[in-house]
């Protein structure tokens, strides 16, 4: 029992990655504890759900860091216990690691892994007719490995073998079939000037120093490893145990943290959910923190001359919002799913918690700490199709908004029998700023809503002065 849970049988039983990136370390620490705090609170979020939403839908940022684990609560721990902040250097294309397979005889149990299955069954055929079955499967087992790699995302420099791994790594590359390498490590077929074994893993490119070298095979240091670090410089390469499914976690990993852009997914299936953004930040790392109070501005010019049209000419700040809407198959998200996605849209931009306040005599400008506008929900109507439902919500939008001492922003949102409609408006400087065709995908997106119908935008005009 304990080996099995050392050494997982299959895919499902590898551990998940979470791959973490932000600007700057403090960034990446308010990241760890808001995604530490998003997975406390909903424990039954699926680890897939979560590895391929980070994977697939966050941009990669300079300081990085990855926990790994077997389920939620792990990952909570290791999320609050993480302290880790690498910035590697930046990655050029084909600068990747240097894979040298050290031809050890594989274990009888290795995870069940497709890449390694094909192999292995290829293998059995390259010895019906004879041979060494063992060579062949260990030529088998450290090719699935480098195949495993190129499918999360590893592209390789080079890839060098020593022994069976030499015929591996040599089917890895496209030099040869992989039956007639198969074959041959079976064998013990002396490699021909096309397919030389490579002991030291020397890189093919020196003017790569800082690509890593993985060794594939031996769980512990061998004469394979040793010749590796004294002949290149590389006094700790990263080793993958073929036996050990956590060895193949630990490595994208790693990988992640020094700057390589794999999959850290492991080739698990998952869906794409709401997860918290990065912290926005107006100081430097390290720099003082804002003021207890917010600060205020001078309004632009065009903040001014809407204001004098709306106020002083007693016009309607509905003649100048700007609106966007879409309408959504499916349910409703939860109420508080729509709220903690609105939430999170004005934590990312500043600019839609503005408002305009004259506390002398003279208008200003401010930013407000904390989000403060909640979603309008608009009544369901059990017989709207979707263009009504885009309408009622285009509508209440268009509103007039209040624009002394409040935000400046609206959502609405209304149910359908089979749709359900999303619209944003802001007042109209805002928009300077802030695209609300981006916010609005931006906030279907957090909302998990992946095929929306073309959103539709209507600016209102600038008046011509009196």
């Amino acid at each position: 029992m304990a080996d099995s849970l050392v050494r997982p049988a299959t895919l499902a039983d590898l551990p998940r990655v979470l791959a973490l990136s932000a600007r700057d370390p403090e960034a990446l620490a308010v990241l760890r504890h808001r995604l530490a705090d998003r997975l406390e609170g909903e424990p039954d979020t699926a680890p897939d759900d979560i590895a391929r939403t980070l994977h697939a839908g966050r941009e990669r940022f300079p300081c990085r860091d990855a926990v790994i684990g077997t389920d939620t609560a792990e990952l909570v721990l290791l999320l609050r216990e993480s302290d880790g902040a690498h910035t590697p250097p930046v990655r050029e294309p084909g600068a990747g690691p240097l894979l040298v397979l050290d031809g050890t005889p594989a274990p009888a149990s290795v995870p069940d892994l497709p890449e390694t299955a094909e192999a292995l069954r290829r293998a059995e055929d390259a010895c019906r007719d004879g041979g060494d079955a063992t060579a062949a499967r260990a030529a088998a087992v450290q090719y699935g490995a480098v195949a495993w790699l190129l499918a999360r995302g590893v592209t390789p420099h080079a890839v060098h073998g020593h022994g069976a791994g030499a015929w591996a790594a040599a089917a890895a590359r496209g030099d040869l079939p992989l039956s007639a390498a198969l074959r041959a490590a079976a064998e013990h077929a002396t490699p021909p000037a096309g397919v030389q074994e490579n002991p030291t893993g020397t890189p093919a490119h020196p003017e790569q120093p800082t690509a890593p070298v993985v060794i594939i095979g031996s769980p512990t240091p061998c004469t394979t490893g040793e010749s590796v670090t004294g002949e290149t410089g590389h006094a700790d390469p990263l080793r993958l145990d073929t036996a050990d499914g956590t060895a193949y976690a630990r490595l994208l990993a790693e990988l992640w943290r020094r700057g390589f852009d794999v999959d850290t997914t492991l080739g698990r299936d998952g869906r794409r959910i709401r997860l918290p953004g990065h912290p926005f930040r107006r100081r430097e790392p390290g720099g003082a923190g804002p003021a207890d109070g917010p600060a205020t501005r001078a309004l632009t010019p065009f903040e001014q001359r809407w204001l004098f049209y709306d106020l002083v000419r007693h016009g309607s700040s509905g003649d100048h919002n700007v609106t966007v809407e879409t309408v959504l198959p499916g349910p409703l998200p939860a109420p508080a799913e729509i709220a903690a996605a609105f939430d999170e849209i004005q934590h990312r931009h500043p600019v839609l918690r503005t408002v305009f306040s004259d506390p002398a005599g003279r208008w200003r400008a401010r930013t407000l700490p904390t989000a403060t506008v909640r979603p309008t929900h608009l009544a369901t109507d059990p017989d709207a199709g979707p263009e009504h439902l885009r309408a009622a919500v285009r509508d209440a939008a268009r509103q007039p908004l209040r624009l002394r001492d409040e935000p400046l922003l609206r959502c609405c949102v209304r149910a359908g029998p089979a749709h359900w409609a999303l619209s944003l408006g802001l007042y109209e400087p805002l928009s300077a700023t802030a695209d609300p065709r981006l916010l609005l995908d931006e906030l279907r997106a957090l909302l998990g809503a992946e095929a929306p119908d073309p959103t539709t935008a209507t600016p209102i005009a600038e008046p011509e002065p009196a």
